[in-house]
This record gives structure tokens, C-alpha cells and sequence, in this order.
């Protein structure tokens, strides 16, 4: 796509305060800085990158405010200055360059090797791939793409603009947001997890009769599974963004804008708050709480309530910084434990010499 910068300005303007340079410029795609040529846009977030870039005849530069001064006057680029390099580099990215739907695109619109009950209600602009199934009162709203091999069961739902990448399952009755993007081979509304044992030990399966409702603006991605509730919903709220690997059990309530990094798993039960932030395979055991405004580090295990937010980590869990305190002393428990064994030792050697009988002549 071809684009010039006074454009990018105008309509994203909330994000540069300042600009500098002949806005004028018509850049056609993004690089790395080390890759710059005339006509591409780069993002840079240092003085050295900046340099680079402009060294090799840059079109467009967006780069944080405080580099503003470092920018030489002889330039003849573009320059989008603003105090969060990182969102503008999303919005940019998402409005101009995102290439993700592309792949879309088929005429016609709904691929006659896709099977659409006639009982289903398709919005308009629709996208339907091949080998898609969408079943009987199922409903798709307008602008959403379904991708190859898709499931969207029964009375399910899938919300306008919303995007399934190829694989997606999407179970019976189960409803998936506006605006929303799931990526291959993600589960919504399996089974959960639940079984009674009867005198012999056997296991007798407890049906799942709830349902799953993720909330508008969620992106999941590939290769996670949401069980649906046992009697009523596991719920993701709007706004929040799964990684790869993730599981979240049955009659769980995941709250708004919660980012859940890979291999995040939660058993049943179990509430996460709003804006709550988990490292890599966070766990959490079934019916706890985690209050909003949470961030556990990596490989934390949560066993109990949180009900102050802040950071906590490890396993038992510990606020961040008695944590870092208790891993710091790790490497010296070996040195620790000799040196307690030596001091045990003198002690033991100082009550024996106090207790011993005093020899009288």
C-alpha cells in the first residue's frame, strides 16, 4: 500500500504532537531501520537507529519525542514524533499495512465447497472459506471472515468484522464478539472438565450444558481451548488478548483487557480481574479469586485469593519483591546450609563442654 505521511498525520493525529520534515512523503511499506531505502517508513527508538536510517536515504521516520533534538537540520525526511513509539507503531501498522485479511479475499464471497445451513443468518460482506461448516441457526455478522475448515456450530454466534483463521471451532450455542481474532486450531466451547466416581472408581461423565461468551475486541491465538460452563458461561471479556497454548476451564470468568501470555492454564471455577497481566505458564487452581489490576510473573502458581492488586510471582506465591529476595539467596543455600551445619556443630560442642562433670581433687 501506498501511503503518504500527512495522510498517517491527519488521521492519526492524537498520536504526534509534533512532526517535522516535508510530510508530503509516499511511503509504500515498513522495514527495519537497517533496511531503510527511499520511500519506506521505519519506527526507531534510539539515536543510533535513527542515524542508521537517515544514513541510508529513509522516507519516513516515527520515533519517540525526546529524539527530537537529535534529529540533523540538513534532513530531507518525514518526521512523526510521539511520546509512545510502541501504539503508534500498532495503529499504523493495523490502519495501512496489516495484511492478514488479504488472504481472504475469493469470489465468490462464500466458497460453494463451504456448507452454510439455509437456516444460518449471514450478514453482508460475509467471507466464507472452503470446508467451513456453519450449522443451523448460526449467525455471522457482517464483515466477518471465516476461514478454511472452520466449525461454527448450532446457534452459535460470530460477531461483525470478526476474523476465524483457518481451524477454528466454535461450539454449539457459543458466541465470539465484534471485531474479534482467532487464530488456527483454537477450541471454543468444548467440553469441561467433569466426572463423578461411583464405588468401583469409575468415572461417569457430567454433561456441560453452559456456554462460552467471548466479549468484543479479543484476539486469541493459535492452539488454545476455552471449555464452555457447566450450567451457565466462561466468559472472556472485551479487550483482553490470549497467547498460543492457553486453557481456560470451565465457568471460569476472565475480566476486560487481561493480557495472558503462553501456556497460561486455569481449572474450573476461577476468576481473573480487569487489567491483569500473567508471564509464561501461569497457573491457577480451580475457584480462586484474582483481584484487578494483577501481574504474576512466569511459572507463578496461584492457590489462594489475591485480593490486593500488585505484583506477585513464584511458587507459593510471594508479593514481586520478597520473591526476587527469596530467589537471590538460592545460589547461596548450598554455602549457607555447610556454614549452618559448622555453627550447629560449635554450639553442640559448647553444651557438651558446659554439661561436662568438673573433676575435683
Amino acid at each position: 500500500m501506498q501511503i503518504r505521511c500527512d495522510q498517517i498525520f491527519s488521521e492519526l493525529h492524537h498520536l504526534f504532537p509534533s512532526t517535522r520534515g516535508d510530510l508530503a512523503v509516499t511511503v509504500s511499506r515498513v522495514v527495519p531501520p537497517e533496511r531503510a531505502e527511499a520511500g519506506s517508513l521505519v519506527f526507531t527508538s534510539d539515536e543510533t537507529l535513527l542515524l542508521a536510517a537517515l544514513r541510508a536515504g529513509v522516507g519516513a521516520i516515527v520515533l519517540p519525542l525526546k529524539l527530537e533534538a537529535r534529529i540533523p537540520v540538513e534532513s530531507k525526511a518525514a518526521f512523526l514524533l510521539t511520546p509512545n513509539l510502541k501504539l503508534a507503531m500498532a495503529l499504523i501498522l493495523q490502519r495501512y499495512f496489516d495484511e492478514s485479511r488479504v488472504k481472504f479475499r475469493q469470489d465468490p464471497p462464500i466458497d460453494p465447497r463451504a456448507f452454510v445451513s439455509s437456516e444460518a443468518q449471514v450478514g453482508e460482506g460475509v467471507v466464507i472459506a472452503a470446508g467451513a461448516f456453519v450449522g443451523a441457526r448460526a449467525t455471522i455478522g457482517p464483515g466477518a471472515m471465516i476461514g478454511p475448515g472452520c466449525v461454527i456450530e448450532e446457534e452459535a454466534k460470530v460477531g461483525a468484522g470478526s476474523v476465524l483463521h483457518a481451524l477454528v471451532f466454535v461450539g454449539r450455542r457459543c458466541e465470539v464478539g465484534d471485531r474479534c481474532e482467532i487464530h488456527p486450531n483454537t477450541t471454543i466451547g468444548s467440553d469441561g472438565y467433569a466426572y463423578a466416581q461411583d464405588g468401583q472408581h469409575h468415572h461417569h461423565k457430567v454433561p456441560q450444558l453452559g456456554i462460552v461468551v467471548v466479549e468484543d475486541d479479543v484476539e486469541i491465538q493459535s492452539n488454545c481451548a476455552i471449555d464452555r460452563a457447566a450450567f451457565d458461561v466462561t466468559r472472556i471479556g472485551q479487550g483482553t488478548k490470549l497467547d498460543n497454548l492457553c486453557h481456560i476451564a470451565h465457568n471460569c470468568q476472565i475480566g476486560r483487557h487481561v493480557l495472558l501470555t503462553g501456556g497460561f492454564f486455569t481449572a474450573g471455577s476461577s476468576t481473573v480481574g480487569d487489567h491483569c497481566v500473567t508471564g509464561g505458564r501461569t497457573t491457577l487452581t480451580d475457584h480462586v479469586n484474582v483481584c484487578a489490576g494483577v501481574q504474576l510473573g512466569g511459572l507463578s502458581a496461584v492457590t489462594k485469593d489475591i485480593t490486593e492488586p500488585g505484583a506477585y510471582s513464584g511458587y507459593p506465591l510471594q508479593p514481586m519483591k520478597k520473591f526476587l529476595r527469596t530467589t537471590s539467596s538460592l545460589a547461596h543455600l548450598p554455602e549457607m546450609r555447610k556454614r549452618l551445619a559448622e555453627l550447629e556443630k560449635k554450639v553442640l560442642d559448647l553444651e557438651q563442654h558446659r554439661t561436662r562433670p568438673v573433676k575435683t581433687t
